[in-house]
């Protein structure tokens, strides 16, 4: 494919979403075919999908782009060959804590992009035949929120009075998988990097991280070392920051395994971090969701971004996300008169 250009469809989105280590750690992890073909086995499972091997893909990782949008780094797109046909596998991670209602729609934009620039590239004359057709784009989205995923999967939802239509307007459904809906029992039934990425993503509190830590690392360690070492790149990057001396004795932990050592070097972990980096990415979050129902004055958003307790931007988090107006969110939270 050539270098082309998506837009997001939202102007309130971050534009290059590869800024954000979380999204640049599954980035990197499913950029290795073999672990998107891992991944797409166990947790889609297609029928056609379980016979595809690492020689039947291509990775297309580029930029899409169209005249209407903002330029939006897109995520991971894999061309898979089928025999006589091939297949574009369009893979969004939504690394979020809320919804993306117009996901649909975006989904729309990278699928028409994807069109376009076969299209394009086609031969002239094999575009005029009967015969001649556009590959399948398949859009799958993963999810990593704590709410349930309540957006539309189907675009006709989207179009007004849709029901009056019937089979005339465009209709498409993207696949969806969300990891809050995964269950552990699932998860554990192999342990492949990819299983164990999303074990250590399912941890959203201090004491989900001391609950499951035993059982977590015995499988990391149980890996082969080329995969724990990655599993560990991707800790180190996206879920806890610790420098390259904290680093190495946390390697020698769990290679010896260290049980202990590493259950006390992952407390202090813990306790140091204070969950300062996590804070401001929930803070970030409530900013955001309220800048989509209203004005946001300046005197409540300092209130938020100087929160430091993880559990009561929790909370804000989930009033933000149900407030249909800024004074909603004040009078939910006792932040009204705070603010003022």
């Amino acid at each position: 494919m050539d270098n082309i250009d998506t837009k997001d469809a939202s102007k309130n989105q971050t534009n290059n979403l590869t800024d954000n280590p979380h999204d640049k750690g599954y980035k990197r992890i499913f950029s290795i075919k073999k672990n998107f073909i891992d991944f797409i086995k166990k947790y889609v499972g297609l029928e056609w999908m379980m016979e595809l091997t690492e020689n039947d893909l291509e990775l297309v990782d580029k930029e899409f782009v169209t005249d209407q949008f903002d330029t939006y780094e897109s995520d991971l797109v894999y061309k898979a060959h089928l025999n006589e046909s091939d297949v574009y596998l369009f893979f969004l991670f939504e690394l979020q804590s809320y919804n993306d209602f117009t996901m649909p729609f975006r989904l729309l934009i990278y699928m028409t992009a994807i069109w376009l620039d076969y299209f394009k590239n086609s031969d002239e004359n094999e575009r005029k035949k009967k015969g001649y057709r556009l590959p399948a784009v398949i859009p799958m989205v993963l999810y990593n929120g704590e709410f349930k995923w309540t957006a539309s999967k189907q675009f006709r939802e989207l179009i007004k009075s849709n029901e009056l239509f019937g089979n005339y307007i465009a209709d498409f459904e993207y696949i969806l998988i969300s990891l809050n809906e995964l269950l552990q029992s699932k998860i554990k039934e192999s342990n492949t990097l990819v299983d164990n990425i999303l074990l250590a993503d399912k941890n959203k509190t201090r004491q989900d991280w001391i609950t499951t830590f035993p059982d977590l690392f015995a499988r990391v360690r149980a890996m082969k070392k080329s995969d724990m070492n990655d599993w560990i790149t991707w800790f180190t990057n996206v879920v806890r920051k610790i420098n390259e001396e904290e680093r190495k004795k946390f390697i020698e932990q769990l290679e010896k395994g260290d049980t202990e050592g590493m259950s006390s070097s992952f407390e202090r972990l813990l306790n140091s971090e204070k969950a300062e980096g996590k804070a401001e990415g929930k803070a970030e979050d409530i900013v955001e969701l309220l800048e989509e129902v209203g004005e946001l004055p300046d005197a409540l958003k300092n209130l938020i971004m100087g929160q430091n307790d993880i559990e009561v931007l929790r909370r804000w988090v989930k009033a933000a996300a149900r407030a249909g107006s800024i004074e909603d969110f004040e009078e939910k939270t006792g932040l009204a008169v705070l603010s003022r």
